[in-house]
């Protein structure tokens, strides 16, 4: 995943008078939003309320009935409050609204605008009259937060965790935060932990396992940083990084490219690779002697995650996290059980 790449400053600029134009026509402030549902769990006691983000702070005024999420992954988590966006910033995976299958049921009969995922479109999000925009997860840069914050309440990432770095906890409080359903978001929070606490516990061969989580995206071979939402799950399950792919991960993009002749970091007790074992990508992978011969394939200790599955982890959200630990933790601890002969739906066949 990279960074969304801001605009000319021309077309900025031209969609910085549009945007004052809709502002003064349209009146589309945070203030329009109808009184808080109390019947539905939010309160308007939580309003006004301030969060805190990259660029500053945003102060919500009244509970939000528009909101449009520019971010990746948001939607899973208004979605678990009863919150429907009325757009969605679109990541991969072609999904019917931009919204998985874990999710998909909690949309009911709403669908959603589908925001592109190469650039925000100014335009279209000041036509939709948002009450509030939410970026948690977008990598905004400070041009586009100014711009989308003259068309509403604007929430950013958060401050000095890295653009992909944010936790589903911190997704979920900021959430219900933005809603009014804070009381409700720390149910979630402290529920999933339990499980995962749980998961972890009955699945003793993952504690201290040494693993990678890895890529084959267009031909080249990529590791992601133990700073990444998905890779956190990974650690909060027993799973460990080694020191080298730390460092070697330790920028902006929380990713590293690695030559054939570094596949070593991949030989580990469990590793990851996002693409399924069907996949080009991994068919090039498993046909080179340099990869073949290390003991992470030899022994089998390979999961390779396919579209959906792989999905789930990198949302790594309150909807997809309970597909992890039911099918993916599984697949992990038949890897890193030593047995060569134990496999998975996530094997190489």
């Amino acid at each position: 995943m990279s960074h969304t790449r801001p605009r000319r400053l021309s077309t900025l600029l031209t969609a910085a008078a549009l945007i004052l134009v809709t502002l003064v026509a349209g009146g589309c402030a945070a203030g329009e939003a109808g009184p808080a549902d109390t019947a539905s769990g939010s309160s308007s006691a939580a309003f006004p309320t301030t969060l805190t983000h990259a660029f500053g702070t945003t102060t919500i005024a009244a509970k939000p009935e528009r909101i449009v999420v520019v971010g990746l992954k948001e939607q899973d988590y208004f979605l678990a409050l009863g919150e429907v966006p009325v757009a969605i910033r679109d990541w991969y995976g072609n999904m019917p609204n931009a919204t998985w299958p874990w999710a998909r049921e909690r949309l009911g009969e709403a669908r959603p605008e589908v925001l592109a995922r190469a650039e925000l479109d100014y335009e279209q999000i000041a036509a939709l009259r948002p009450d509030v925009i939410v970026g948690l997860s977008s990598g905004m840069s400070r041009q586009e937060y100014d711009l989308l914050a003259k068309i509403a309440p604007t929430v950013a990432q958060p401050a000095g965790d890295g653009s992909w770095a944010v936790t589903w906890q911190q997704m979920t409080r900021a959430a219900g935060q933005i809603t009014g359903r804070s009381a409700e978001a720390e149910t979630l929070v402290a529920d999933l932990e339990k499980r995962i606490a749980s998961v972890a516990g009955a699945q003793p061969r993952l504690k201290g396992a040494r693993t990678v989580f890895a890529s084959t995206y267009e031909g080249q071979y990529y590791l992601f940083s133990p700073e990444t939402t998905a890779s956190k799950v990974l650690l909060d399950l027993g799973l460990t990084m080694s020191p080298e792919v730390t460092t070697l991960t330790d920028n902006v993009n929380q990713s590293a490219t690695i030559s054939r002749e570094r596949f070593d970091l991949t030989d580990v007790d469990v590793a990851v690779w996002s693409e399924a074992a069907t996949d080009p990508g991994v068919a090039t992978l498993l046909g080179d002697p340099l990869y073949t011969r290390l003991d992470v394939h030899t022994q089998r200790r390979e999961v390779f995650l396919g579209t959906e599955a792989n999905g789930a982890l990198a949302f790594s959200s309150v909807l997809s996290l309970p597909y992890v630990l039911d099918k993916i933790v599984p697949a992990l601890a038949a890897a890193a059980d030593g047995d060569p002969a134990t496999d998975s739906e996530y094997s190489a066949k």
